[in-house]
């Protein structure tokens, strides 16, 4: 029950933030968008930052376990991004509110939450980082600044998605793989 709550606030708040905005959504309209009322939502999270918080921690995590997946399947590191980014972009494509807040609220959360924002988003980096470590070692890929190259490949991500969820063009969201990869080709021996 406690996790199906959590998942409904967690929904309810993906709808409203992307809709009004980090600022100005209240604890009340997501209770309202939730169906909940706003003392159970209190009974989760004791503020919308620590529920924005909760919104960033959820995706990454299903981010970084599904880059775990990938692992596993001893891909070359070019399949491995194309699966990657495909999954990304599709299930943003999906859910354009969750792609909103993801990529429009990241830095709008105060205090320690915020700090918390920021470790999610810096451990994609690093997962991302360590992946062209392990192409580097495998001569997969060419000898580069491989945290420079995951800080590239994670901003790319982000600006394709805040542009195509704000114009809206979602059609960018199904050719970004293929685009970002042939943009990074030369790295690729």
């Amino acid at each position: 029950m406690a996790q199906n709550n959590r998942n409904k606030i967690k929904k309810a708040a993906v709808e409203v933030i992307s809709k009004k905005g980090f600022f100005n959504t209240r604890m009340q309209d997501i209770a309202d968008e939730a169906g909940l009322a706003v003392g159970t939502i209190y009974n989760y999270f004791s503020s919308k930052d620590e529920v924005l918080s909760y919104i960033f921690k959820n995706e990454m995590q299903r981010r970084m376990e599904y880059m775990s997946e990938l692992k596993k399947e001893n891909l070359t590191i070019k399949d491995f991004l194309n699966k990657f980014l495909t999954r990304h972009f599709s299930l943003l494509a999906k859910n354009p509110h969750l792609g909103r807040v993801l990529v429009r609220e990241k830095d709008f959360s105060r205090g320690e939450e915020s700090g918390k924002i920021k470790e999610h988003m810096n451990s994609m980096i690093e997962m991302l980082e360590m992946i062209f470590d392990i192409g580097v070692k495998r001569k997969e890929i060419k000898a580069i600044n491989t945290h420079l190259m995951a800080v590239y490949f994670f901003g790319s991500m982000q600006g394709i998605i805040e542009y195509a969820l704000t114009e809206p063009e979602m059609e960018l969201l199904e050719s970004a793989p293929n685009f970002i990869l042939a943009r990074i080709n030369d790295i690729f021996i």
